[in-house]
């Protein structure tokens, strides 16, 4: 602002409004704030390049090029960067290290060029992605993405082919073994039915039965997502998923518990804290299940304490996981959130695995530390000393890691903590190192990089986790019930059997006897029906012969019965009235006949 000895008010403004965010009205931070604008520009500490390398030497790179990034935006306030400005911030960013090529992208995207070179462009995306921030604070995670859309955008990846299908053969293969097994659920219920209607055992049995293939049929292996706020979890779904079904976004995003499965349509229901549900349209689901960004900002625990919201279930047909029978379960941040505790008990109820995801920027803080092994003793049901065998600890944004130095570090400080001296974990390939976002570019753009095969290997390992470690045993406890009734069943049998046999003893001669009256009778039933069928041939023949008679002789009878038929009515005046005198005679003597 001074440097160039004039002070615009839309630089003030600018100047109040970037660090007002930092500041609530009327506090002792406010106050702060206008001592130290007062402070400077008495002081002239802007041009004490010593002074100001002491306030930047804790900064990171990023974080040194963000304040660079800064004074540009300062200088752009008044529509135009003047030529003094220009020559104060490329001294400024010498003395802090910074790349002139980066500088020179700063000055094009507030000055309004387009034309730049792409490498540069690519760093200084690079430098200012707002994970690099998340260490600081909201406010500089949003300031960063602020910038990142004023920049000319990087060109668009061109897909080489189309995106590729995270496909997951060995939970399929399990859900071929379940589906066996429910054959023989229906093979033995028929038997037992059959049973059961000749009254060998009772419906009790059937009804076991039917609870047993009820629970069978239901059951899904359940992955539960856990860690801090934007360690990017919910991209890291999406990325199993192969497809962006969650919101995702560098400042916390996620507000509630989302319980992603397989449905025959897609819907989305809510649940709510009061015990009311309701199925909400697919187009809301990314904003109920959201926090906002002034919230993320600011109030965030806030937000979180109030809302109605207990979990968000979200069925879909296509998501590749959830059809070869897998609930994902997406958590909020757990840092802070003010239920934490109920939240992970919650989360990791009837849970078979769950993913931790730290940030490789910043790899398992305090704070994460203490909340692993907060979920380590949920897993193990209370058990503090035992490490858990279906946790996975994921270090995302490997990507940001430059130098393989750098990397190696990074996962010694893991490594040495998940499994030193007092493990949290126990099981092979329990650890991960990813770029949940990278991954999930190479599948939408169907690119195969170093990033997709390190995502394909970790679910791999979930996989063989999922169906050998937790399907098998699933398996056998099912087949262990199912034995037991069966055998059950068997035994009831084996004593029906005993008891018939008991009760229908007889001697040999008795059995004889038995059967030569059977003979008998069977001999006589026939007799019976060969006579019955003579009997009614011979009647048949007589009924015709009688007809015949009654036949020949009828027109002689009714003729001389005609004869006595009497009339009252006159053939002249009268004639419908005579007839009717006639037909009812006729029908009369007819009806005789016939009787």
């Amino acid at each position: 602002m001074y440097v160039d000895d004039t002070v615009a008010e839309s630089e003030k403004q600018k100047l109040l409004v970037t660090l007002y965010r930092f500041s609530m009205p009327d506090s002792n931070v406010r106050k702060l704030t206008h001592l130290l604008i007062k402070g400077v520009k008495e002081n002239q500490l802007y041009r004490k390049n010593d002074d100001l390398l002491t306030l930047t030497t804790l900064l990171t790179e990023s974080q040194r090029f963000l304040l660079v990034a800064f004074g540009y935006e300062m200088s752009a306030a008044d529509g135009e960067i003047d030529s003094c400005e220009k020559k104060y911030l490329e001294i400024l960013g010498n003395k802090l290290g910074i790349n002139p090529q980066h500088l020179g992208i700063l000055e094009a995207a507030f000055t309004g060029q387009k034309n730049v070179e792409l490498t540069a462009l690519e760093e200084v995306h690079f430098l200012l992605y707002p994970v690099h921030f998340q260490e600081l604070d909201t406010v500089f995670v949003k300031a960063a993405r602020d910038i990142l859309t004023i920049l000319p955008p990087l060109p668009e990846t061109q897909a080489t082919q189309q995106r590729i299908v995270v496909s997951y053969d060995e939970l399929k293969k399990f859900q071929e073994y379940r589906q066996r097994l429910n054959n023989y659920y229906q093979l033995i219920t028929q038997i037992l039915q059959d049973c059961q209607k000749h009254n060998f055992l009772s419906h009790a049995f059937i009804d076991e039965l039917q609870e047993i293939w009820n629970k069978n049929q239901s059951q899904q292996f359940r992955l539960a997502i856990v860690g801090e706020f934007s360690q990017g979890k919910s991209t890291l779904l999406n990325a199993l998923l192969g497809e962006e079904i969650q919101p995702a976004r560098e400042i916390p995003c996620s507000g509630t518990i989302t319980v992603l499965k397989y449905g025959k349509q897609k819907r989305v229901i809510c649940r709510y804290k009061d015990g009311r549900g309701e199925e909400i349209p697919f187009e809301e689901y990314q904003q109920k299940a959201s926090i906002s960004e002034d919230a993320a900002i600011n109030c965030l625990s806030d937000e979180l304490a109030q809302s109605e919201i207990e979990e968000i279930i979200f069925e879909h047909p296509d998501l590749e996981l959830c059809r070869s029978g897998v609930e994902i379960i997406d958590s909020p941040g757990l840092n802070e959130h003010p239920e934490r505790t109920a939240i992970t008990q919650k989360l990791l109820k009837d849970t078979d695995a769950a993913i931790f995801l730290t940030n490789a920027s910043r790899p398992l803080t305090q704070g994460e530390r203490d909340l692993l092994q907060e979920i380590k003793v949920h897993l193990n049901c209370g058990k503090d000393e035992e490490p858990a065998n279906n946790l996975f600890v994921i270090c995302n944004f490997m990507d940001l890691i430059r130098t393989e130095k750098g990397k190696e570090q990074v996962k010694q400080r893991i490594i040495n903590f998940v499994q030193g001296d007092s493990p949290i974990i126990l099981g092979e390939n329990r650890i991960h190192f990813i770029s949940a976002q990278a991954a999930l570019d190479a599948i939408l753009n169907g690119v195969k990089d170093e990033y997709l095969e390190k995502f394909k290997y970790l679910i791999s390992s979930i996989e063989k986790f999922l169906r050998f470690e937790r399907g098998e045993l699933k398996l056998k406890r099912l087949n262990l019930i199912l034995n037991t009734l069966i055998k059950k069943c068997d035994n009831t049998l084996n004593q029906i059997e005993k008891s018939l046999e008991y009760k229908i003893q007889f001697s040999a001669s008795d059995k004889q006897t038995i059967l030569e009256q059977i003979g008998e009778a069977s001999g006589r039933d026939l007799k019976i029906r060969i006579t019955g069928k003579k009997l009614k041939e011979k009647v048949l023949v007589l009924a015709v012969e009688s007809w015949k008679k009654w036949y020949e002789g009828l027109r002689d009878r009714m003729v001389s019965k005609s004869k006595s038929w009497s009339y009252e009515h006159s053939h002249i005046f009268s004639q419908k009235q005579l007839i009717q005198d006639y037909t009812n005679q006729f029908i009369r003597d007819l009806s005789g006949e016939v009787d």
